[in-house]
């Protein structure tokens, strides 16, 4: 499989956010309640046409992050892994970069729409988001994974839910948040 990765100790998020974008949200696109979809759906990840929100416990602060643009589909989730949710989210601008709260752009991470315009699938892996939580240092405890592959749209998957914020917000009784059409 290939992927291209990056990898940063010092991703600062804000409000506990960060996002995926391209260039048509909120110029084309608003999305007023992804931040509520994350809390009524999967607990760590919500998007829809040009974006994607994830949520960590950290509220104001530094994750360690590493993204992957791949070809396709990644290996399943191992075990260290604490939450795991696939969201799929469009491009229609055959654009979607990484961002932290407030516009700042991580442009070193590169294009994560690899195939231009079209459905992709996002994995959000997140370990630590409890400590990240009750963490007020400078290093980073919380740690997430991204991977962005294209792909058609699919309902959301929670591979699994298991740290104290998913618990309290996920039922898996609840039927999968499905994808947002352009």
């Amino acid at each position: 499989m290939s992927c291209t990765r990056w990898t940063s100790d010092r991703m600062f998020v804000s409000y506990g956010q960060y996002y995926l974008q391209g260039d048509d949200f909120l110029t084309v696109y608003e999305d007023t309640d992804t931040v509520g979809r994350i809390f009524e759906g999967n607990s760590l990840a919500a998007g829809g046409p040009e974006h994607l929100t994830v949520l960590a416990g950290t509220h104001t602060g530094w994750i360690r992050l590493t993204t992957e643009q791949c070809a396709e589909e990644p290996p399943p989730p191992g075990p260290e892994w604490e939450t795991v949710v696939d969201v799929s989210i469009y491009s229609t601008s055959g654009e979607l970069y990484l961002f932290r709260w407030g516009g700042d752009a991580e442009p070193d991470a590169g294009n994560f729409a690899t195939t231009g315009e079209g459905w992709y699938r996002v994995r959000v892996q997140a370990r630590g988001r409890g400590e990240g939580e009750r963490h007020r240092g400078d290093d980073p405890v919380e740690e997430h994974s991204l991977s962005v592959w294209p792909a058609p749209p699919q309902p959301d998957v929670v591979h699994r839910a298991d740290d104290a914020f998913a618990r309290a917000h996920h039922d898996p009784a609840r039927p999968p948040a499905e994808p947002i059409e352009p």
